[in-house]
């Protein structure tokens, strides 16, 4: 009889456990795989030459900026679509702007699906689905011009 508390007791606390840590969420994976211009997550980045540029060398011709969401099931174990190429996005943005690389790339989970994430009861259903949205931030950046001659 003990031992058949004992166990609903260690049920009953691991059933809260996961109510109150929640199980919502999805997996993502981010990648560049197709970028036709550097990427760098500090503020340097190489030239064509191997030649490592920094902020001295670059000037910030705009911001880059892409945001997507992407939802999970079965406590985030099956996240359709969950690989996230920034590639066209930075081909795009870099190639408008006239730049010639990314710097200071950054990637922030955002609180924009709290609410979905917040339903702790219901977060214990496998079915339940669960989300992640990115945000990533970074610097078009390109070489200023070499200083002219007095």
């Amino acid at each position: 009889m003990t031992r058949t508390r004992g166990l609903g007791r260690r049920l009953l606390a691991s059933l809260l456990a996961v109510a109150v840590g929640g199980c919502a969420g999805a997996s993502v994976e981010v990648t560049a795989v197709r970028a036709a211009y550097p990427i760098s997550l500090s503020g340097t980045v190489r030239d064509d030459h191997g030649v490592l540029l920094d902020a001295r060398s670059l000037a910030r011709v705009a911001d880059f900026q892409v945001a997507k969401t992407r939802v999970g099931l079965l406590y985030s174990g099956l996240t359709p679509a969950s690989t996230f190429d920034i590639s066209d996005e930075v081909n795009a943005q870099v190639a408008a702007a006239h730049g010639e690389a990314v710097v200071h790339l950054g990637v922030t989970v955002t609180g924009n699906c709290d609410f979905l994430n917040s339903l702790l009861v219901f977060n214990m259903l496998p079915f339940w689905p669960g989300c992640v949205p990115v945000e990533i931030n970074g610097l078009i950046v390109r070489r200023k011009p070499p200083p002219s001659a007095p």
